[in-house]
C-alpha cells in the first residue's frame, strides 16, 4: 500500500488512517469558542469547490471558527432547518 504523504489532492493516500478532523474548544468567560481543522478536503469529488478547500486552510495553519453555542447557531442568518419525519 502507498503510505506516502498527501499530494495536495484533498484525499488521503490508500492505507493511511488517523484523525483528519481536529477541534479545539477554548472555555472563556463569554462561553466556549470552537475552532476546527479538517486535514483533507470536504469532498472526494474533484469537480466540487470543496475538494481541496480545507486542505489549503490546513497547509496555511488556518483554523475555522465554528458556531458552538445555541445562540451562535440560531443567530446565523444563513441557517436553514430541515425536520425529518419517520
Amino acid at each position: 500500500m502507498d503510505a506516502s504523504p498527501d499530494s495536495g489532492t484533498g484525499t488521503p493516500p490508500a492505507g493511511v488512517f488517523g484523525s483528519s478532523f481536529l477541534m479545539a474548544v477554548e472555555l472563556t468567560p463569554d462561553g466556549p469558542r470552537a475552532h476546527t481543522l479538517l486535514t483533507y478536503g470536504q469532498s472526494s469529488n474533484p469537480a466540487s469547490p470543496h475538494y481541496t478547500d480545507q486542505t489549503r486552510l490546513f497547509s496555511r495553519k488556518q483554523w475555522v471558527t465554528e458556531r458552538f453555542t445555541q445562540a451562535e447557531i440560531t443567530g446565523d442568518p444563513a441557517l436553514t432547518v430541515t425536520t425529518l419525519h419517520s
